[in-house]
């Protein structure tokens, strides 16, 4: 059995709070049904029923959210917690996404990489999907088997640099050589790859 310590009207919900800290969401219709009250004591019946409505409600809403756009895993993660689902109803809706392989970090990272590998360095989509909550472990496995080299997205950047910049002008080239360090390329990629197009020697 749990107490419930609060009931707070939040939008067109009730947030419920529980004496173990748990909180979560429902609507009116299933705060009379259950004639749930602060202060009272919930059977565990009635929790775990309570529970299995928000797993169906939470997974109904991962479902969503994957059918708008892949995700990762630390993704729909934010976006179930954002919606104040418990964290045992998360962790059986991520269960479920992985188990039906709805939800792949390595998958998601190979098809980013796949994706982005003309427009950014390994450096940048390494950055971008830790960011996204995968772990560095994968990302790298993700490296290790695709066959992206900066020289991919590299060579993209000068093509279009030949365009902005004037590389017959050595203060030009300079500038175009740092934006190329900020965009995450090595010293020694980048010293290359206009030693190519341009007089450039460092």
């Amino acid at each position: 059995m749990c107490r419930i310590t609060e009931i707070i009207p939040y939008k067109s919900r009730f947030k419920i709070k529980l004496q173990d800290t748990t909180e979560f969401l429902l609507y009116p219709s299933e705060i009379k049904k259950y004639h749930l009250t602060e202060d009272m004591l919930l059977e565990k019946s009635v929790l775990d029923e309570i529970m299995q409505i928000l797993y169906r409600r939470a997974k109904e809403r991962a479902l969503y959210l994957l059918d708008r756009s892949y995700r990762t895993e630390r993704q729909i993660q934010d976006k179930l917690r954002a919606g104040l689902y418990p964290p045992q109803v998360i962790s059986q809706v991520l269960s479920y996404l992985k188990e039906y392989h709805l939800v792949d970090d390595y998958r998601y990272a190979q098809m980013y990489i796949d994706y982005k590998r003309n427009k950014k360095s390994r450096r940048q989509m390494v950055q971008d999907l830790l960011l996204k909550g995968i772990s560095k472990e994968v990302v790298e496995s993700a490296f290790e088997d695709s066959d992206f080299t900066d020289g991919d997205s590299l060579s993209c950047f000068i093509q279009k640099g030949k365009q902005r910049y004037d590389l017959s002008d050595k203060k030009e080239v300079q500038k175009f050589y740092r934006y190329l360090l900020s965009k995450g390329y090595s010293y020694d990629d980048v010293r290359s790859a206009l030693e190519t197009v341009t007089d450039y020697d460092g």
